[in-house]
């Protein structure tokens, strides 16, 4: 038998208040590397905004779903299970990356709520929320097949179409309790920083009046700053000695009204912050809190709706 070969649709639910001719330009842009990706929007009657990304797998004709088919869990387990991982961190990345552009270009971001899983032509649709950032972990995935072993074990009942991980009574502890250690933490943040700029200042303010004192006490400070200085144009990068010999030149000429050592010093700084700002413009924000996945709503057929435990394996009552 040949080696199947998964494959991805993409489609972007979006909200209709979102979405204009320019948006679609940049998502076909940026998402078309994923797959052709399709735009699909809705009205938001409660007023907030909800956006979901779908991602249906397609293995063809094949049977994937249902292990009770000939070889659909070797299917899923051999390729599929693997390569939806691959998919969901590709996924998870494009969306990070999108709205990184997206605040580059002073643009609003694009933010999505939920990753909706589509199988087996629609049969069944895992939604696994995002968290702050757009972001899940693509390990995460492994609840897909969680979902479909309960599915198959008949732990699930009968007539499910979707399945929501987790469950939104469990999101709102989880959200209560992340949003606390959020702001614990920003607050620990602060207090750090602001101890660390009363440090850095005190030793500023002790460094500058022991200079002061040295150089009332010995006229030798003179060559020791030239020797500092061209220890540091040894140590500045090629960029920025040239920088440094242009202001130099413009200070001899009187167009820039700073020292020798002025000019050194700043360039070197520049230097140094140089790499911090390529890491700061490319870094991906981190999530006001994880979410965990072991409570799940299940969805019927009929429109009724009942409460999973992954952990214990039972519906809810």
């Amino acid at each position: 038998m040949a080696k199947p070969h998964p494959s991805m649709a993409l489609m972007l639910d979006l909200d209709e208040r979102l979405v204009t001719h320019d948006l679609r330009l940049e998502i076909d842009r940026c998402y078309s590397y994923l797959g052709t990706p399709v735009v699909r929007t809705h009205a938001t009657a409660s007023g907030e905004v909800e956006n979901t990304l779908v991602m249906t797998v397609r293995v063809g004709a094949r049977e994937y779903l249902d292990s009770t088919a000939e070889g659909a869990d070797e299917l899923w387990n051999d390729y599929i299970e693997h390569w939806l991982l691959n998919q969901v961190h590709a996924v998870e990345n494009q969306m990070k990356i999108f709205n990184r552009r997206q605040r580059e270009e002073k643009r609003d971001e694009l933010m999505f709520t939920w990753l909706a899983i589509s199988l087996q032509g629609g049969r069944l649709t895992v939604r696994l929320r995002l968290d702050s950032t757009c972001g899940i972990n693509p390990a995460d995935s492994v609840w897909v097949s969680r979902v479909r072993t309960a599915l198959n074990e008949g732990r699930l009942g009968s007539g499910v179409v979707s399945v929501t991980l987790p469950s939104e009574a469990s999101y709102q502890q989880q959200y209560a309790a992340g949003m606390a250690a959020l702001a614990a933490r920003k607050l620990a943040e602060e207090e750090a920083a602001r101890a660390a700029a009363e440090q850095e200042a005190a030793q500023r303010a002790a460094a500058e009046e022991a200079a002061d004192a040295a150089f009332m006490a010995s006229p030798a400070l003179v060559a020791a700053a030239q020797e500092a200085k061209r220890e540091a144009e040894e140590a500045a990068n090629l960029v920025v000695q040239t920088r440094i010999a242009r202001d130099l030149e413009a200070a001899e000429r009187g167009e820039l009204q700073k020292t020798a050592e002025q000019i050194v010093a700043e360039r070197i700084a520049e230097e140094m912050h140089l790499g911090e700002d390529i890491q700061k413009k490319y870094a991906l924000p981190d999530p006001d809190f994880p979410i965990a996945f072991d409570q799940w709503t299940v969805h019927y057929a009929d429109g009724t709706t009942r409460d999973f435990n992954a952990a214990a394996g039972v519906l809810a009552e």
